[in-house]
């Protein structure tokens, strides 16, 4: 009996890794101009040479903060990162020649990262904030500027009463998510509510 029930397990899990790589695989979740990028990358050495990866395949989230990131990002987990302007150009022109779509590129040579200053980084001392999106993200040395541009100014939360009182506390400056994906923008505007579909997230599924 013990046998079969383990053995039922496995068959369960082996099931679902299948599930995840197939998903993986056809880039379930992605923009189709992102999908046709990625795709192009398997036949296309002149285009996989000028990819370095999506933003979600460079970055490593730990579990707990997967939800906050993956809201707080937004269609910037699908921006294609590039080495330089020059390989972001050539598929621009990629794209525009065989009319896949439109989609942002991060080329690692220009973008500069951002990050609050040291009067905003009181905020680790507020009850209720986990840290800073970009100190709890991990990637490869060379993608930090990148990293730092896009969460280098979020802070996390453990819930909205929080967030609502470090944002007031100070000034709207910065963006504050938490844990559950609610976000506080800078300047006061809130983002919130029920997520329409529960599914694996592409963060979820690369781990």
């Amino acid at each position: 009996i013990w046998l079969n029930r383990e053995k039922r397990l496995l068959e369960g899990k082996n099931s679902r890794l299948k599930l995840l790589e197939d998903m993986k695989k056809g880039y379930e979740g992605f923009n189709k101009t992102v999908k046709e990028i990625l795709t192009a990358c398997r036949s296309n050495p002149e285009i996989s040479h000028k990819v370095c990866g999506i933003v979600a395949s460079l970055i490593q989230v730990p579990r707990e903060f997967e939800t906050a990131i993956e809201t707080v990002l937004g269609a910037s987990l699908q921006y294609i990162v590039t080495e330089d302007e020059e390989d972001a150009k050539y598929l621009i022109n990629f794209l525009k020649e065989n009319n896949y779509g439109r989609t942002t590129f991060l080329p690692v040579s220009s973008i500069r990262g951002r990050k609050l200053n040291p009067k905003e980084r009181k905020v680790l001392n507020e009850k209720g904030c986990l840290g800073i999106a970009s100190e709890l993200v991990t990637c490869e040395a060379k993608y930090q500027g990148i990293l730092n541009q896009l969460l280098g100014r979020v802070v996390i939360a453990e819930d909205l009463d929080a967030a609502i009182l470090m944002a007031r506390r100070f000034s709207y400056s910065f963006r504050i998510v938490t844990l559950k994906g609610d976000i506080v923008n800078p300047g006061g505007s809130m983002t919130g509510g029920s997520n329409a579909i529960k599914g694996i997230s592409i963060l979820g599924r690369n781990r």
